[in-house]
């Protein structure tokens, strides 16, 4: 009896816990990257083969859909940071720095997307005569540096790596203190930056809103009341949609680094859960940005028709 309960296999080993976390990994964060992935070349399809968005505006987009593209790409890694491996050195390194100068890049473009779109409608008379028209390839280049000189900072030496160190493992890689710096000097701070831009837009376009509402009542009164009601519907629809954006898409993210530093080291299913998500709610706001631009699809809307009547024929 004993001899047989012996060879009953242990489901409670952590072998297989780790085995049931990496099918979890899977299951969320590849479905999720697809997603990311195909809807960014999308994007990108529609702007390169659009001559008419070939402009400064777009090329800041463009790269952020590239950075966000590489997010989707490397996404599944991201819960696998909070584990244990047998990596080298050379390659626990380029596994930790890379995902992390990634979403730093993704964040300093979306920064970049929102300064562009906050000139044009802020000082528009002096917006083709600024820095972000006049500096294009400039900003871009800080955008993808200025991360990449941050997110090698534990390569140059700032890591708790010791030569004694046998496993690779994030804590290892990133001190306390550097991971302080990263969430309250950079993301936290990127984050009230983008939304403070979007609110200040809301807010003038208010003002213009009232503007063109008084000129409406003044010269026709008998359908002031109804373009009036108009305006009103798709303002509140941009008020609603900004909400929706930083609950939906920033606070899970804000969420998730906090759990990841307060937690960091369990291998939860939590944190697996908020990283997947977190991340990925974050990298689906240049879509929701796509949207608002119907010229970003028009290749695909002649391509579709052009297939429809092919068949029809």
């Amino acid at each position: 009896m004993n001899q047989t309960r012996d060879q009953l296999p242990n489901t409670s080993s952590p072998d297989a816990g780790f085995a049931s976390q990496k099918v979890l990994i899977n299951l969320l964060s590849i479905p999720l990257s697809v997603i990311i992935v195909a809807g960014n070349l999308v994007i990108i399809a529609g702007i390169v083969g659009n001559r008419r968005l070939h402009n400064a505006t777009n090329y800041y987009f463009l790269s952020l859909l590239l950075a966000d593209l590489c997010t989707g790409l490397i996404l599944p890694s991201l819960p696998r940071m909070s584990f244990r491996s047998g990596l080298s050195r050379q390659t626990c390194f380029f596994f930790h720095l890379v995902p992390n100068f990634i979403f730093l890049s993704f964040l300093a473009n979306l920064l970049l997307v929102h300064c562009d779109r906050y000139v044009c409608i802020v000082w528009p008379l002096h917006y083709h005569s600024s820095w972000v028209q006049q500096r294009v390839l400039t900003m871009l280049l800080a955008a993808w540096a200025l991360p990449l000189l941050f997110a090698s900072l534990p390569l140059l030496g700032w890591n708790h790596w010791t030569p004694g160190t046998t496993h690779c493992y994030f804590k290892s890689i990133f001190p306390s203190d550097y991971i302080y710096l990263e969430i309250y000097g950079l993301l936290i701070p990127t984050i009230l930056a983008i939304s403070a831009m979007t609110v200040r837009l809301l807010l003038v376009a208010r003002r213009q809103l009232k503007a063109i509402q008084k000129v409406n009542r003044s010269v026709q009164r008998a359908s002031a009341s109804l373009g009036q009601q108009h305006m009103d519907i798709k303002y509140a629809k941009c008020v609603v949609g900004f909400f929706l954006i930083f609950l939906v898409c920033w606070v899970p993210y804000m969420v998730y680094i906090h759990v990841s530093f307060f937690q960091r080291g369990k291998g939860s299913r939590t944190h697996i859960v908020l990283s997947c998500l977190g991340t990925s709610s974050a990298a689906l706001i240049p879509f929701v940005l796509a949207l608002n631009n119907r010229q970003y699809f028009k290749l695909w809307t002649k391509l579709f028709r052009r297939v429809c009547d092919t068949i029809s024929h």
